[in-house]
């Protein structure tokens, strides 16, 4: 993995935009992105929600591409624990193939 610290491409200045959005909103909104480390470490439980916020619960500023994801289904498929991953990497599918 080149950089374990890159948030799948996501510019640091949205990740800045999403966080003021989300201190300036009454809804609740996702304002952080996953690194490739995370996706790569991180205990089923932990990722699972970091993707569903990222995925579902994002702030517009960083909502991911379909590009995106689909690298996030590339680290998941790279883990040692891939199999029993499945779920999360049928979620990325859906969402890539959604639209």
């Amino acid at each position: 993995m080149k950089d374990d610290s890159d948030h799948f491409g996501v510019p640091e200045e949205n990740i800045r935009a999403a966080q003021l959005r989300a201190s300036s909103t009454r809804h609740p909104l996702h304002c952080s992105v996953p690194t490739k480390k995370e996706i790569a470490t991180l205990p089923l439980p932990e990722l699972k929600a970091a993707l569903i916020a990222w995925m579902e619960h994002s702030a517009i500023e960083i909502i991911p591409s379909r590009a995106q994801v689909a690298l996030v289904r590339d680290v998941l498929l790279a883990r040692r624990d891939s199999p029993e991953l499945g779920s999360l990497v049928r979620m990325c599918s859906n969402y890539i193939e959604e639209g």
